[in-house]
């Protein structure tokens, strides 16, 4: 397929749970995805240990995985540019598109690829920097909000089997807690409570520092 963004903006157009803004750089994914680590992730995650004491504001998050989403396409996690990013790793609230002043509810510490997921270390900004990130945080720490997105800017992609599209290179720009997902297996699942050991987001193969 050609890698023309007209066709992709054309394509989601009227696609619940995607949202294309109108620049001609980026588009952004929703993503919902909701599944268990397989072998392969846990044998991954399990290689490297974190410790978060009880006042802890670090979460990890999985926020892309290599599954099809709710619209037929798919991310191919070993396509991840994260270059641009990680000089300015912003963790916003549902992608910016509220009426909040300011989205940023914190910054990302640390990415990790697995076979099959990317998952990223969020520090919540505390109640004083930021009272929406504050309710982030709590609904997060209650389980009420378990769901991730990013946004990407595609680099390289094909049509699948499903009608839809396989990114196989995209750049990284942001990622989001988000209430309701389009790709339902980005979901967080293991994400430490009270001083637990941290059970996901642990990988050989870390992006960065």
């Amino acid at each position: 397929m050609k890698n023309n963004y007209k066709i992709l903006r054309e394509r989601y157009r009227s696609t619940p749970g995607k949202i294309i803004p109108s620049g001609d750089h980026i588009v952004t994914l929703s993503h919902d995805q909701l599944q268990t680590n397989d072998d392969k992730d846990t044998n991954v995650l399990r290689k490297h240990q974190l410790t978060a004491d009880e006042h802890s504001r670090l979460r990890w998050l999985k926020i892309a995985t290599n599954d099809l989403d709710r619209a037929g396409d798919e991310m191919v996690i070993e396509g991840v540019v994260t270059t641009h990013f990680e000089r300015n790793p912003q963790f916003l609230w549902q992608h910016g598109m509220t009426n909040e002043p300011v989205h940023t509810i914190g910054r990302i510490r640390k990415l990790v690829k697995t076979p099959n997921a990317l998952y990223a270390l969020a520090d919540y900004a505390s109640a004083y920097e930021s009272p929406l990130a504050e309710r982030i945080f709590n609904m997060d720490e209650a389980g009420l909000l378990p769901a991730n997105s990013i946004g990407f800017r595609p680099l390289e992609w094909e049509p699948n089997s499903k009608g839809g599209i396989r990114f196989t290179k995209w750049e990284l720009i942001e990622c989001s807690k988000v209430e309701l997902p389009c790709n339902p297996y980005a979901i967080d699942d293991g994400t430490p409570r009270n001083g637990k050991s941290l059970s996901v987001a642990e990988a050989a193969v870390m992006i960065g520092n």
